[in-house]
């Protein structure tokens, strides 16, 4: 299976994309690595890959997009998000929508802005919009969260804004993910680790309610979360407290079943592979792969060490 993790670092310090094949019997074997100046995230597309840069521009502050092929043998030019700190996209049908996280923004294919506005409670981290994150809904919506408004809205694939709610103020809404047949989304909330459930239906989210997740470090805070492939188990990977959650899931019912240490410093980013869970801990630099028994963490089969991984897919 190809895997690809990203290392945000410069060139010089090996910064770029890494392939690997994953396999049952060796584990992660490296086969490509395409240098690239600090890649934020990615995605997968009809093209290969998407890829957001920091600031790949002199004397310019926004992030940039390009493709590159999955054997990273082949990229087009950079173009510029039109907004500062890219941090997550979705590609549709050929169409890129990408979220600048300092500019509060979403932007389609470079060209057309749409540009938050409001802020939250939080005294450094919401004084303003950061979109924090853009997919598309499973009936031809975009959903995207705005951490520095608690704000979860919905538009339509031109960027006309649908509907908008609210998780609790100062909670800072990151990441979701649908459930399996498209009538629930989970967010998890970066400020204060916790994961909100809506109902779902037409470009309109219900809050139901938010659970606060129980920590032991007043420093946590959310990060990743990802749904199994038989929509029963929900991952949540939480940063300072370091650790990954996984919880049994029923519509708008959450059961903590799990809290495993990730192996690592700072787990932003974790994708799910058949039976193996990989993590990427930024501050520690290494991709920790744990098997998957039952939906549930067990051991720890291996590491890799790359300095500030961000994402792996």
């Amino acid at each position: 299976m190809k895997t690809y993790i990203l290392s945000c670092e410069t060139i010089e310090n090996g910064g770029g994309i890494y392939g690997y094949e994953l396999t049952k019997r060796d584990g992660l074997q490296e086969r490509a690595y395409f240098p690239c100046d600090r890649p934020m995230y990615a995605v997968k597309c009809e093209k290969g890959l998407c890829v957001l840069l920091l600031q790949p521009f002199e004397n310019d502050k926004n992030s940039g997009y390009f493709y590159v092929d999955e054997d990273l043998q082949t990229a087009t030019e950079i173009k510029s998000t039109q907004g500062a700190v890219a941090c997550h996209l979705c590609v549709d049908k050929g169409e890129i929508y990408i979220v600048n996280y300092l500019s509060g923004n979403v932007v389609k294919n470079g060209e057309i802005i749409e540009q938050r506005v409001g802020k939250s409670v939080h005294p450094t981290r919401q004084t303003e919009p950061h979109t924090h994150f853009v997919d598309k809904t499973p009936d031809g919506y975009l959903a995207l969260c705005d951490l520095g408004t608690d704000t979860l809205a919905f538009y339509d694939k031109n960027l006309c804004l649908v509907s908008e709610t609210k998780v609790p103020s100062g909670y800072g809404i990151r990441h979701l993910v649908f459930s399996k047949d498209g009538k629930y989304i989970y967010a998890v909330n970066e400020l204060v680790p916790s994961i909100s459930i809506f109902a779902y239906e037409n470009g309109k989210a219900k809050a139901m309610h938010t659970e606060k997740i129980k920590v032991a470090n007043k420093k946590a805070n959310g990060a990743a979360i990802r749904l199994s492939q038989d929509g029963k188990k929900l991952y949540v990977s939480l940063r300072e407290e370091n650790v990954i959650c996984v919880f049994a899931v029923e519509r708008e019912k959450l059961t903590l079943l799990q809290t495993t240490a990730c192996g690592g410093d700072s787990p932003r980013d974790f994708d799910i592979f058949e039976d193996k869970l990989i993590c990427t801990n930024e501050n520690s630099g290494s991709a920790t792969c744990f098997s998957l028994e039952k939906g549930l963490l067990g051991e720890k089969l291996f590491e890799i060490k790359k300095e500030k991984v961000l994402c792996v897919l």
